[in-house]
């Protein structure tokens, strides 16, 4: 691999990624556009939790940080779910497995374990406060906004959607990409803990207020209080003008979310929105100068909480061709890419039609009768069945095979409900055998109580 090398971005795709790279013997620098957050507070709205899943603990052992990780993470066992109403909240498991749990992790605090686990590395520099403008192929130089350069033999570019490595690449006519934008928005807000540091809530759980074109989640946080989404069309945010609007639409919408949390209406107000978009670019690499990862190479909408997820496991990918080829750079990004774009378009798609599923499908009676069914087959054939849902997030089965093998398992249990004297054990068995896990997909790495 030329040197120097260089990762633009210290997010968690570009820190995970160092450390691959100086664990292979490299030194590295990484450079990222905004301060060092270990050392600086994140503005309010912009620090989301994240749902940590099977794909993202599998590189997490194997770069040796599980246990800190452990430390500041909160099990999920399913999604409570608020319904319209004074209904009491109802909790829907997401599996019958006690390890079948999701981890709620503070954004900050993981990407802080991972600049730490870089730069205990020894061969990881991180400078912080470096904005790229663009990637000078030509005087092999990273440009940045200051007018300031740095020389790289190969860049990995881990700097997000709007990617500037990205944009560089494409500049040399060797990368294509669309993003496709949703007619929703999202706002984070927070619902504070007691005054006594306790939560107001089941903190083992996603909560879920779904009301069909919008809604709200919640996942907690170590400290008591819990961060809160809320997702909605345009249209929606664009109607919620003032103080009096937004206290009247939540106390109507969500009153048990508004009666806990009185300043709703300040932090709507004072927050800033973002946006949900698709990213899918062909191309992830330029020569063996360049090569994309994470949401530089394929942002997806969060609504499977597999965004991070995905960049992770993609960075591991990328870590296992390099290591494989090691003199052959080129033919290693070209590998990476061949093998891991077909499974990130597919999240991309179970993504989309998640949002669908949770903002309206968690309450409709016939998604809980599948769901209920397709939780007894997997009891009676687990060899053979796993819920979509479980598939994604308790395994490392490549999310294309995971969305082929949905779409095989709904329609069997569409037809089964449809027409009860099908045999519909029958047909699960002829469902090929699922495959074997990641030798280091432990379930019982993260606690689960």
């Amino acid at each position: 691999m030329r040197n120097p090398v260089a990762v633009v971005g210290a997010g968690q795709a570009g820190a995970l990624l160092s450390i691959y790279l100086a664990r292979q013997g490299h030194d590295v620098t990484v450079y990222e556009s905004q301060p060092d957050l270990r050392s600086t507070d994140i503005g309010a709205g912009r620090s989301i939790n994240l749902a940590l899943a099977t794909r993202g603990i599998v590189p997490l052992i194997d770069v040796g940080v599980i246990e800190r990780v452990d430390a500041i993470t909160i099990p999920m066992r399913g999604r409570m779910i608020h319904a319209d109403g004074d209904a009491t909240p109802e909790l829907q498991p997401y599996g019958s497995k006690t390890h079948e749990v999701i981890h709620s992790v503070s954004r900050r605090d993981l990407n802080a374990i991972l600049l730490d686990a870089a730069e205990a590395t020894g061969r990881v520099t991180i400078e912080f406060g470096r904005r790229l403008v663009q990637v000078d192929f030509d005087s092999s130089n990273l440009v940045f906004d200051d007018g300031s350069t740095a020389p790289f033999g190969v860049v990995f570019g881990a700097d997000g959607a709007g990617s500037r490595v990205r944009a560089s690449i494409a500049s040399q006519k060797a990368c294509r990409f669309t993003t496709d934008w949703l007619d929703h928005d999202y706002k984070e807000l927070t619902l504070p803990g007691s005054s006594d540091g306790r939560h107001r809530l089941d903190p083992n759980a996603l909560h879920i207020w779904p009301r069909g074109e919008f809604m709200l989640i919640a996942l907690a946080n170590p400290e008591g209080d819990f961060t809160v989404t809320f997702f909605a069309p345009k249209s929606t945010f664009d109607a919620l003008s003032s103080r009096d609007e937004i206290n009247a639409f939540f106390s109507t919408e969500f009153a048990g979310f508004a009666a806990l949390t009185p300043d709703v209406a300040e932090q709507f107000a004072d927050n800033p929105a973002g946006r949900l978009g698709t990213l899918r670019a062909t191309g992830w690499s330029f020569q063996d100068r360049a090569v994309l990862v994470g949401d530089a190479a394929h942002a997806i909408v969060p609504f499977h909480g597999q965004g991070m997820n995905a960049a992770m496991e993609s960075v591991r990918v990328l870590d296992r061709h390099l290591r494989a080829s090691p003199g052959e750079t080129t033919g290693a990004f070209r590998s990476y890419e061949s093998e891991r774009k077909p499974d990130t378009d597919a999240i991309a798609d179970m993504a989309l039609d998640n949002y669908i599923e949770m903002r309206s499908g968690v309450t409709d009676p016939d998604y809980i009768a599948k769901r209920t069914l397709a939780l007894e087959l997997e009891q009676r054939h687990p060899e053979h069945l796993s819920p979509r849902y479980n598939m994604v997030m308790f395994s490392t089965m490549p999310y294309s095979e995971a969305k082929g093998r949905a779409t095989a398992q709904a329609a069997i249990i569409a037809a089964s409900l449809g027409n009860p004297r099908i045999d519909i054990d029958e047909l699960v068995e002829e469902l090929p055998p699922l495959p074997e896990l990641d030798e280091l997909a432990d379930p019982t790495a993260l606690s689960t109580s």
